[in-house]
């Protein structure tokens, strides 16, 4: 009885060792396998994030290059409305009476429209003083920006040619 309790013994030691081993072997594969899954899905969070890096270096690039454009575009499309700012007291305004003593260099109604010349002048002064650039610098920089920008041709139609009369 003792031998074949002996025997019994190795036999359990023997599957057990097996599935130990078993375990071991599947424990090391699923390891494997989320090792694997992970390092892929980094390499998939790494290009995903060169790629939009690339992508904002070529919107950043572009920005620069076409930065002074849009600054100007910006500033110029917003110089109606200080104009009308500038020209809203005037615009209520009733009444006006001119009194002309004769002096100086202009007089009666040429007075007051050269003092609204003299205030819609002072538009680009301001602009130079808002955005701390010289208004003339920045529209001759317009033709260069331009002579940047890509060319697209317009599609033209197919011409059809017509002899004598309808077709």
């Amino acid at each position: 009885m003792l031998k074949q309790a002996e025997i019994e013994r190795q036999r359990i030691e023997t599957l057990a060792s097996a599935e130990r081993q078993r375990l071991i072997t599947e424990a090391e594969g699923r390891a494997s396998a989320i090792r694997a899954q992970g390092e892929a899905e980094a390499e998939i969070i790494f290009k995903k994030g060169e790629a939009e890096a690339k992508a904002m270096n070529v919107k950043a690039e572009a920005f620069q290059e076409y930065n002074q454009a849009a600054v100007l575009d910006k500033l110029i499309t917003g110089l109606p409305e200080v104009v009308r700012a500038l020209s809203e007291p005037l615009s209520k305004v009733d009444k006006v009476t001119i009194v002309s003593t004769g002096n100086g260099d202009a007089a009666g109604a040429y007075k007051l429209t050269g003092d609204i010349t003299k205030i819609a002048a002072q538009v680009p002064a301001l602009f130079e003083a808002l955005s701390g650039m010289q208004m003339s610098e920045l529209l001759g920089k317009v033709r260069l920006i331009g002579d940047k920008a890509p060319k697209t041709e317009l599609p033209q139609a197919p011409i059809k040619k017509v002899y004598g009369g309808w077709p």
